[in-house]
């Protein structure tokens, strides 16, 4: 038997290199989803805002008249408003919307809600009690890179939608 045949058998299977670890994954997005709105749904929220202004009124109770005005005003604001594209980005130091940074210590969990090419949202749970779920939308980026990413920072919690979500989301918002 030939030396460079016994090499051949004794040898290790050629080792792929691994690739580096990634350090950071960016995407950008808009800031929310965006629901387009009949001309009906303003109609309807300046009607009911000024019905429940108009009865405030009656009552006489004209700051909550006041207050409803004035939010009625800015729901219709709002809605007719379009997102912004906004920065997301994931590192060692936290995740990070725009300039804003949610330190992964401040962090409890994650949970990817995927059904393509509907829905690919990343859902983050806050450890605060009074900070609101971020949630934020998966555009160009696989999910599993994101996932794989996360899981070593934070755990991977079911997390489902909160009923104030449903309801905006019922509404158009």
């Amino acid at each position: 038997m030939d030396i460079a045949e016994k090499q051949k058998k004794t040898a290790k299977p050629e080792e792929k290199p691994e690739s580096p670890p990634i350090s950071e994954i960016e995407w950008k997005g808009p800031e929310y989803e965006y629901v387009p709105k009949p001309n009906n749904w303003f109609w309807s929220a300046g009607i009911i805002a000024a019905s429940v202004a108009f009865a405030s009124a009656l009552l006489d109770n004209f700051l909550f008249a006041i207050l409803v005005i004035t939010g009625g005003f800015a729901v219709i604001l709002f809605g007719a408003r379009k997102p912004t594209e906004v920065s997301f980005s994931l590192s060692p130091r936290g995740f990070k919307i725009g300039k804003r940074l949610f330190p992964y210590e401040n962090l409890r969990s994650f949970w990817i809600h995927y059904d393509p090419p509907h829905k690919k949202i990343l859902i983050i749970e806050p450890k605060r009690f009074l900070m609101s779920v971020i949630s934020a939308p998966i555009s160009n980026i696989n999910p599993s890179q994101i996932r794989e990413y996360l899981l070593k920072f934070l755990k991977e919690e079911r997390n489902e939608e909160s009923l104030v979500s449903s309801i905006i989301r019922l509404i158009g918002f």
